[in-house]
């Protein structure tokens, strides 16, 4: 593929940084249109964007690491902890860093009183965009890779981030036609229903849907992470992500049957 969109003596430009960068200003730019459609307070999160990012690069690193053990403490070293605070190892994950964010975005919503719904509503289609163009740049990249197999549509990477020489399924271009589906069942479900009418519905869609589907797609994922009795953690994860949100989406439709103008808090 495309690991490197400028590789010199002096200066190595990485492509799925590149993306990276791309999916942040893009997915920031719609925010920021969409926020201001929704009405909300928006100078709330231009006054503590610093400290979001912060707990989100802290989570980050902190997820990728636990996940990596096997890279970061080959025997099971304590000394080896430094290895923590080597950031330029390239050692971070998505996951981990949008659940830090996701957590320090709640506490100053909930701290501020602010309608966490509303909110949540207006990013979810950003940060599935910014989702996209990360897929995008983790093929191209080597990232994010899919197991073995031989569908005619795999690819082979020769890169030193993909362990296999074989090729592998392309797990990342199913990652954005997923997304992609994801977008256009919404808004084709929008135009049939009103169930989107009410704030958090939306949220609970994507929530319900996306972590179903990034369930599945973790049985095509070939690149190594922490596995607990045989099973990926994300996968353990995606699940539970997936049972939280249809229980609460479940609750909301029981609440809005008895007291259809309560409405139910986060």
């Amino acid at each position: 593929m495309l690991p490197f969109l400028f590789d010199s003596r002096f200066v190595t430009i990485q492509t799925v940084w590149v993306f990276a960068v791309i999916a942040v200003l893009v997915a920031s730019y719609l925010a920021i249109q969409r926020l201001k459609r929704a009405r909300v307070n928006f100078t709330l999160f231009i006054e503590h964007i610093g400290f979001f990012f912060l707990i989100a690069l802290i989570f980050s690193r902190i997820t990728y690491f636990v996940l990596h053990t096997d890279a970061y403490f080959p025997g099971f070293d304590l000394r080896t902890l430094g290895n923590f605070f080597s950031i330029w190892d390239q050692g971070f994950s998505f996951w981990g860093g949008l659940f830090g964010f996701s957590l320090a975005f709640l506490y100053r919503l909930q701290k501020s009183e602010e309608n966490k719904w509303k909110w949540l509503d207006a990013l979810m289609v950003p940060l599935i965009v910014g989702m996209g163009i990360g897929c995008v740049g983790n093929f191209l990249g080597g990232y994010s890779y899919g197991s073995p197999t031989g569908l005619p549509w795999g690819v082979q990477y020769e890169v030193f981030t993909v362990k296999y020489t074989v090729p592998v399924h392309p797990v990342q271009i199913y990652e954005l036609l997923f997304l992609i589906v994801v977008l256009l069942g919404k808004r084709l479900l929008q135009k049939k229903t009103n169930f989107f009418q009410r704030e958090g519905n939306a949220t609970l869609y994507y929530s319900v849907v996306l972590s179903l589907g990034f369930f599945g797609l973790e049985f095509f994922r070939g690149d190594d992470t922490l596995l607990i009795l045989g099973v990926r953690f994300p996968q353990i994860l995606f699940f539970l992500l997936f049972l939280i949100s249809s229980f609460i989406l479940f609750k909301r439709s029981k609440s809005s049957k008895h007291h259809p103008h309560e409405p139910l808090s986060l």
